[in-house]
């Protein structure tokens, strides 16, 4: 499943993220969050003066961050300003690549209270930026059916732990589009049941070999076979006999 957070910075969205990350983890749905910044680290010199020429590459590479871990079975959090409805249709069409579920969270504050926010933390962030993207941002949802949020979350009167537990709700009921029929449900994908069955299996073989260099090699096996077995549309009965299938053969040391 992807989720697209969106919404001007300095108001609380990555706190909000790592959060619902850790409750979705709890529930068993592996979690990543990912968000630009997250990229920027990785070139110290762009984190101390800003390239706007290194802006395209560092949202492919997000994007491709996002591409590839929904290809792995786990659930995405975006944690991003998203603030051009564009932006969240790049990311609705990996989820669509992917076949998996998204739902977008418009996260949204006061532009002074955002502006407070961000001179108290030291001002990490220009406050001309923050104006700039509060200026062109497109609220999810108003031109576009495809573009509307499950929830809003107003963080000037929502605290992190009750943004939390509003969007968990919202997923688990997902949000009734004019047919009646839902638009997102909180339910796995089809890649993230498979990651899933497949981590029982082969955590369940693995504690009664006992050996690191299967483990290892099971590992690798698994990996590759959430991705194939997705690719092929394999329902959960059809991958959990081709999977336990090829885990007899790396046990009895074939090739796969």
């Amino acid at each position: 499943m992807l989720i697209i957070f969106c919404g001007i910075p300095s108001i609380g969205k990555t706190l909000v993220a790592r959060r619902l990350a850790i409750e979705l983890e709890k529930s068993g749905y592996p979690t990543v969050v990912l968000g630009s910044d997250d990229i920027r680290r990785l070139v110290p010199a762009h984190m101390e003066m800003f390239n706007p020429e290194r802006e395209e590459f560092i949202r492919e590479t997000t994007l491709h961050m996002v591409d590839y871990f929904l290809s792995a079975g786990k659930t995405v959090i975006s944690d991003d300003t998203n603030y051009y409805n564009a932006m969240r249709h790049d990311l609705i069409r990996i989820a669509e690549k992917n076949k998996t579920d998204y739902a977008i969270v418009y996260i949204h504050a006061p532009l002074e209270l955002a502006l407070e926010w961000n001179r108290e933390r030291g001002e990490p962030i220009p406050s001309e930026v923050i104006n700039r993207i509060h200026d062109r941002f497109d609220v999810p949802g108003k031109k576009y059916k495809w573009d509307q949020p499950i929830v809003s979350i107003d963080r000037s009167k929502e605290s992190v732990e009750d943004s939390v537990k509003i969007i968990l709700q919202k997923l688990q009921e997902g949000k009734p589009q004019k047919s009646g029929k839902p638009q997102v449900l909180y339910k796995a994908g089809k890649s993230e049941e498979i990651d899933r069955l497949t981590r029982r299996i082969a955590g369940k073989i693995l504690e009664e070999k006992g050996d690191k260099m299967l483990a290892r090699r099971i590992s690798a096996l698994r990996r590759g076979f959430v991705r194939e077995a997705a690719e092929k549309n394999l329902t959960l009965e059809q991958a959990e006999k081709e999977f336990l299938k090829k885990v007899k053969s790396v046990i009895n040391g074939e090739n796969f």
